[in-house]
This record gives structure tokens, sequence and C-alpha cells, in this order.
């Protein structure tokens, strides 16, 4: 069988004027992020919304241009593609 490759997975957080930075934070290791909302207190006490959650990435670009974002994420596929190869 041939070689496995797996499937990546990135993040590119590009921040507004409007951008709601006490919702994020970034891992010391570019590979993470936690997103953190606060409690809708117009649902009531007993309140079972999700309100925190972690992801673990293949990478995770902070205010990235778009440059960065394809040298890290789309050239190698591209240019498989174009060799006749699948994208992987």
């Amino acid at each position: 069988m041939g070689t496995r490759k797996k499937v990546h997975a990135f993040v590119r957080v590009k921040p507004t004027d409007d951008f709601a930075h006490e919702m994020i934070r970034y891992g010391d290791d570019n590979k993470s992020i936690d997103i953190h909302l606060k409690k809708d207190i117009r649902k009531g006490v007993v309140n079972n919304q999700q309100t925190d959650w972690s992801f673990k990435l293949d990478g995770v670009l902070h205010d990235a241009s778009q440059d960065l974002v394809y040298e890290t994420v789309a050239k190698d596929v591209v240019s498989q593609a174009l060799d006749g190869y699948n994208g992987n």
C-alpha cells in the first residue's frame, strides 16, 4: 500500500475593527486555539449553553497575509494538482 496522508486543518483569524479579542486565546505552539463566549443571562438560571471550545490544529494563522496563507496551506497542494496528482 502507498503512504497514507492525513487531512491538515488550519484556521486563519483575521481581526477586524470590532474583533472580540477577549473571546479568543492562542496556544504558544501556534497549533491550538481556545474560544470562550459569555453566558447569555437572558436564558435564565438553568443555562446549559456551551461557552468554551478548544481546537488542536496543524496551524493557527493569526492576522496572516494572503501570501503567508497560500505558502503555508495551499502551495504544495496546488503544485501537486498541476503536476497531475491528487491534491494531498
